[in-house]
């Protein structure tokens, strides 16, 4: 076969498939933030107004949202163990694109709540989604953080761009018809990426993981580079396990709180409307960037650091928060923020397979879904209340106290060690 005029004949390497994955998954990240995850609250003014529900509605929409998630993320974790994601990815890409077109024909506010429950179930919460950060824990290994860092930037990046656009749709042709369209189109673009990209694990084709070469085992198949993979009973016995969940609650909660009134909090400064919206998008960018700075050293670093310094920023921008008197200040507070909680998520879909390895990451990182997100259930209402009854001041030093908190616990939780070979 002729080759390419300037090769001299040589053959070129193939790239390692797993980047084709990491691409894939963070794509498909970004589109899962246009179906009622970065976007619902575009929805809000526009449902309440025809349907003639109150604001009370659409936070126990979101809370359902998150039960649903608690409930299924075990039962998802240790279903893409036994199968892997691709199908099942697909069957719940569909599923929750249904979902959000079901929307559409909603009449009252409890088949609303009904729906994000379901939705939850399904298994999509941005970038702590099961589906779509396991497979990266089981291609890669060395270069697991490096990859990581590489799928974070999909989600922040399609909640930033989800709401104008949605807002322009919504326009365009109605909050009814909107669900419609992001629903068939996520829904259907999710389960095709799936079904034509993901494979499950890289010696299901050949290869091994970080695209490594090495020798063949008995069925000739590769044979992976050695890493201790804990069972999810044995993560369990380890008070690492919990302390890194309780950690996240705090981080989850702090980020629920930004997501939900922090355009009220600019607003109540004086701030204008476009200008609150463009501070909040700004939060939103800067976790690109912190995820894509980091990404290099990542692998070079123990993973607790790197979150640790995220909870800092963003109990720094809780503390500016807590002193804003102009629009600059939020500004401030938003950028510290989405440098945080770059760093800080960003770490917590690599901890876990760090810390854990890769055999029985589904059962182990759907094990702590439900600790996680009931601290997060809980803390974001519980700072709403604060705000309602001492004012945002007293709310952001609460949220800086709570990240101080898992500052602490991550402190003290370094890499669990086995208790025998």
């Amino acid at each position: 076969m002729a080759q390419p005029p300037g090769t001299g004949g040589r053959r070129f390497p193939r790239p390692f498939y797993g980047w084709i994955i990491v691409a894939a998954l963070g794509f498909a990240g970004g589109v899962s933030t246009f179906m009622g995850i970065g976007n619902f609250g575009i929805f809000v003014a526009p449902m309440s107004e025809d349907l003639g529900v109150g604001n009370s509605a659409f936070g126990w929409a979101l809370s359902a949202r998150l039960l649903g998630f608690a409930v299924s993320g075990p039962l998802i974790g240790r279903l893409i163990d036994q199968r892997g994601s691709r199908v099942p990815l697909a069957v719940a890409g569909v599923l929750f694109g249904g979902s959000a077109a079901a929307m559409s024909l909603v009449d009252a506010g409890w088949q609303m709540i009904g729906l994000t429950l379901f939705a939850g179930l399904s298994g999509f919460w941005g970038s702590s989604t099961l589906y779509l950060t396991i497979p990266i824990a089981k291609w890669f290994i060395r270069k697991r953080g490096r990859a990581m860092s590489l799928f974070f930037p999909g989600v922040p990046f399609g909640i930033g761009v989800a709401s104008p656009l949605t807002q322009l749709l919504v326009d365009a042709v109605g909050w009814r018809a909107s669900w419609v369209v992001l629903g068939a189109a996520g829904g259907l673009t999710i389960a095709a990426l799936s079904l034509i990209l993901i494979r499950n694990r890289p010696e299901d084709i050949g290869l091994l993981p970080d695209g490594d070469s090495g020798p063949t085992g008995s069925a000739g198949r590769p044979q992976r580079p050695p890493e201790r993979s804990w069972t999810v009973r044995e993560a369990m016995r380890t008070g690492t396990f919990w302390r890194v969940s309780a950690a996240y609650g705090l981080l989850m909660a702090a980020m629920g709180t930004i997501g939900v009134f922090w355009v009220a909090f600019l607003l109540s400064l004086g701030v204008a409307p476009g200008i609150a919206a463009v501070a909040f998008s700004t939060q939103a960018f800067t976790q690109v960037a912190a995820a894509m700075a980091v990404g290099p050293w990542i692998d070079r670093l123990q993973p607790r650091y790197v979150a640790m310094a995220g909870f800092s920023c963003v109990a720094a921008a809780m503390i500016v928060a807590a002193g804003a008197s102009a629009a600059w200040h939020g500004f401030a507070g938003a950028v510290l923020a989405g440098l945080g909680l770059g760093m800080g998520m960003l770490m917590q879909t690599h901890i876990w397979p760090a810390y854990y390895g890769r055999d029985h990451i589904g059962a182990v990182r759907g094990a702590a879904t439900p600790l996680t997100l009931l601290m997060t259930g809980l803390g974001a209402p519980a700072l709403g209340m604060l705000f309602d009854y001492a004012g945002f001041s007293a709310g952001w030093l609460a949220a800086a106290g709570g990240l101080a908190v898992g500052l602490v616990l991550l402190a003290l939780s370094p890499k669990p060690q086995p208790s025998r070979p």
